[in-house]
């Protein structure tokens, strides 16, 4: 059995990486860093645009375009917990990014209805899905912009964007902050 549910997230990453250039990317405009937009499996081309439209629109809020390279991945629902659960991730968080490929990974219920997700999502967060949505999106890029580990602190200035205020982190390297560390023990 877990062989199984192993080869089908196997199945699914694999299959993300050659669907994404097919199923739905939009080119970003005439001399800014490119931003990507893919869907996972078992997206139509039609319900990915639909979808992906949402995201747009959250993400124009923000200062996603500082970003540079980076891609957004729109999971389903029902594929959410097989690609969440392996990496060590809550379930229950709608969204998370992985830094070394610059993906942000936002499941499906935050930007369409699906009822009994959307159930279980305004339950745990008590809050509507657009304002969870409007959440993880902050959330994630204060991870990604303030180069924060911290949850707590991602929150904070996630609180900052939210207010439409300008984030005041301060931008390292992971390699710099390292070695700052490691010259303070010293």
């Amino acid at each position: 059995m877990k062989l199984r549910a192993g080869l089908r997230i196997a199945a699914q990453v694999l299959l993300v990486a050659f669907q994404s250039q097919a199923v739905a990317e939009a080119g970003p405009p005439v001399g800014a860093p490119a931003q990507h937009f893919v869907c996972n499996t078992g997206y139509s081309l039609r319900k990915c645009q639909a979808d992906m439209a949402v995201l747009r629109k959250t993400l124009a809020k923000y200062r996603a375009a500082d970003l540079g390279e980076w891609t957004w991945v729109l999971v389903r629902s029902a594929d959410w917990k097989y690609v969440v659960m392996p990496r060590g991730i809550d379930p229950d968080s709608p969204a998370f990014t992985y830094l070394p490929k610059r993906e942000t990974f936002i499941e499906e219920a935050l930007v369409a209805i699906v009822p009994q997700r959307e159930g279980e999502l305004i339950l745990l967060w008590q809050m509507s899905t657009d304002d969870l949505r409007e959440l993880a999106v902050a959330h994630e890029l204060a991870h990604v912009l303030c180069n924060e580990a911290s949850e707590a602190k991602a929150n904070r200035a996630a609180r900052t964007l939210l207010d439409g205020k300008a984030l005041s982190c301060d931008v390292r390297p992971a390699a710099k902050t390292r070695t700052e560390e490691m010259r303070k023990r010293r």
